[in-house]
């Protein structure tokens, strides 16, 4: 299990939120391309598991889905709830996410994974 500093990652991505998307054509890629794989699919309830400023928060939620975003960083998440990108907003790391299990029908992450100290605890979350 690597050593990860949570609170300087939420802080570095709380400098960067007013900005972020203005640089996230990477994160833009990746989410088209993890879309193909889901092309057709609907579904009720989304998590956006490090939802940053809300873009595929808003995704689901114009496509019908009651949309949870949840983010280690306070800023990014109030850019998501600025931009009204989705029905709940949790400020939460992705290694303790608190909900119950099978509460949500996707579980959706974008290039949030990798600030995780241990994937097997933030993929069984």
């Amino acid at each position: 299990m690597a050593q990860v500093n949570k609170q300087a990652i939420a802080a570095a991505f709380g400098r960067a939120a007013s900005q972020y998307e203005q640089h996230a054509s990477l994160q833009q890629h990746s989410a088209d391309a993890l879309l193909t794989l889901l092309t057709g699919r609907q579904f009720a309830s989304v998590l956006d598991a490090g939802c940053g400023p809300g873009r595929m928060s808003r995704y689901w939620r114009e496509r019908g889905s009651e949309v949870t975003a949840l983010d280690l960083s306070l800023p990014m998440l109030q850019q998501a709830r600025d931009r009204q990108a989705a029905h709940h907003y949790l400020l939460a790391d992705i290694e303790a996410i608190p909900h119950d299990a099978g509460v949500f029908d996707l579980a959706w992450s974008n290039l949030a994974v990798q600030w995780c100290g241990d994937l097997r605890d933030a993929l069984s979350e």
